[in-house]
């Protein structure tokens, strides 16, 4: 053994236990009487909306009555949507429906891990995004949603919260920096 080998093997012999990690399935954590209202409370924060559809009505009613005046429209929740052959060809969509997984009422994120989609730069290239989501698939919690989601074989998922917005010390606030300038969720 190498002095080098004995100088690490004492000290690891010699260091300190860490202390025991908490059992995170023991504390209460937040429980929402009505986690749609939780949910929607907190996008309106973040700069986004979230609405319940209506019997009768759909997702496209839900994007004119929001922007009447859109421009070009992708849809990715529909079987059979627009294929892109480049992520460059997504530059001028103005609103992108797509589907979204899971919900979560704490945060107002949507976890988004779409298969049929080759180019996720749809997500951060359109100007309104549109994540429709089923209404029992809002939980409560990030540890619940992670405890629902799975990364699919192609290895893209993500958590979608809200508009993209930063802001510099100057107190300018940028909308749309890193992605979509207005978010809807839609709970179908």
């Amino acid at each position: 053994m190498t002095s080098r080998e004995q100088i690490l093997a004492t000290i690891r012999r010699q260091r300190p236990q860490g202390p025991a990690l908490p059992d995170i399935h023991a504390v209460p954590f937040i429980r929402f009487d009505d986690k749609f209202a939780a949910f929607a409370s907190l996008i309106g924060n973040l700069g986004g909306s979230a609405v319940q559809l209506q019997p009768g009505e759909s997702v496209l009613d839900a994007v004119r009555q929001r922007w009447p005046q859109h421009g070009r429209l992708v849809d990715l929740s529909q079987p059979g949507h627009e294929e892109s052959p480049s992520p460059h060809a997504w530059h001028d969509v103005d609103v992108a429906i797509v589907p979204g997984d899971v919900a979560v009422a704490e945060s107002a994120a949507v976890w988004v891990s779409h298969a049929d989609n080759a180019w996720r730069s749809l997500y951060f290239l359109t100007q309104k995004l549109v994540l429709v989501v089923p209404r029992d698939a809002i939980v409560d919690t990030m540890r619940d949603a992670y405890d629902r989601i799975a990364i699919r074989e192609h290895g893209f998922g993500s958590f979608i919260s809200g508009s993209s917005r930063t802001a510099d010390i100057e107190q300018s606030l940028v909308m749309g920096a890193h992605g979509a300038m207005a978010a809807l969720v839609v709970f179908v």
